[in-house]
């Protein structure tokens, strides 16, 4: 009687996520269309490998040359990813709440804390309305003033510097445990799993190579982090769909 009391409360929970698995599935895709969009604008791009090396003034006059250039070295799809995962891992929350919801609850944790320190410490949009003043501005002391606040922002919130490295290794790490989860889960293809642990751990080591490493900068974004992105969007499809899958079978 308690077994059958528990399954009907397990059947009736997994059936009130039938909009969260949906909304998580085009998070996925989401997701996935960031980063690809971000492969594809890193091939070739000469700002990705200067982080940490361009003063203030040098990102100011990017901005002023192009602000989409500006905004995108600096992080600004890692922000619309971000965001469009949050979605993905409540959907694999409650994918795996009946035996896994601890490590899952866990995982969510430090993706939110990687997520709010990076999106708060960025450095692309307060850059932006930084260099439209300072192009405006018609005094020394008011350029002074901006190039020091452009120098703090950039000393906290640049991509692949020390200031922004807790928040993505935080959000590698949380990638990663989550692909764990659905390898011991069996909700998900073992294939997928796998698929988001390799890939996921190539874009971490990226990370760090990037951050610690600049010297590697160009090896690691050509290997580790060209295959690890691959393997990412291979995993936001795959996930994606049995998402979809799961909340089609709530309804029947």
């Amino acid at each position: 009687m308690e077994t059958t009391l528990n399954t009907t409360m397990t059947v009736t929970m997994r059936a009130s996520w039938k909009w969260i698995y949906k909304l998580g599935a085009m998070a996925a895709l989401t997701a996935m269309l960031a980063n690809l969009l971000d492969v594809l604008l890193g091939f070739g791009s000469t700002e990705m490998v200067t982080y940490g090396t361009k003063s203030a003034i040098e990102w100011f006059a990017l901005y002023h040359e192009n602000w989409f250039r500006g905004v995108y070295a600096l992080g600004i799809l890692n922000i619309v990813y971000m965001i469009a995962m949050l979605p993905v891992y409540f959907a694999l929350f409650g994918a795996h709440f009946d035996k896994h919801a601890l490590g899952a609850g866990l995982t969510i944790f430090i993706f939110l804390t990687a997520m709010s320190m990076y999106i708060s410490n960025n450095a692309a949009i307060p850059l932006l309305v930084l260099s439209s003043k300072y192009s405006l501005a018609n005094t020394d002391v008011q350029r002074i003033a901006l190039v020091s606040a452009g120098e703090a922002i950039l000393s906290r919130g640049e991509d692949f510097t020390a200031g922004s490295f807790i928040s993505l290794f935080l959000g590698g790490v949380a990638a990663i445990c989550i692909s764990l989860i659905m390898l011991r889960g069996g909700i998900f293809g073992k294939v997928n799993a796998w698929i988001g642990i390799v890939g996921f751990t190539f874009l971490l080591l990226f990370t760090i190579i990037a951050t610690f490493i600049p010297a590697l900068y160009q090896f690691a974004f050509y290997f580790l982090a060209s295959i690890g992105g691959i393997l990412a969007l291979s995993w936001f499809a795959l996930t994606a769909r049995r998402l979809f899958q799961l909340s089609n079978e709530q309804r029947r």
